[in-house]
């Protein structure tokens, strides 16, 4: 069996890429910035709810 030549994978879909690369096409960089992009608002809305339920306890024991 003979050894594979020096590759790296698509960090989107992980199929076999040349060495230095990141993605397979263009195609699969824009999903990628595209579900990391969700991944940030997701990430921000779920903290904000958070930091706004943290607020009203903190209130709520307060006065309460």
């Amino acid at each position: 069996m003979s050894p594979l030549p020096e590759h790296s994978h698509c960090l989107h879909c992980d199929d076999p890429v040349d060495e230095g690369q990141e993605y397979c096409s263009d195609e699969c960089r824009m999903a990628a910035e595209g579900e990391a992009k969700k991944e940030r608002t997701r990430n921000l809305v779920f903290f904000g709810i958070a930091a706004v339920l943290l607020v009203a306890i903190a209130i709520m024991v307060t006065l309460g």
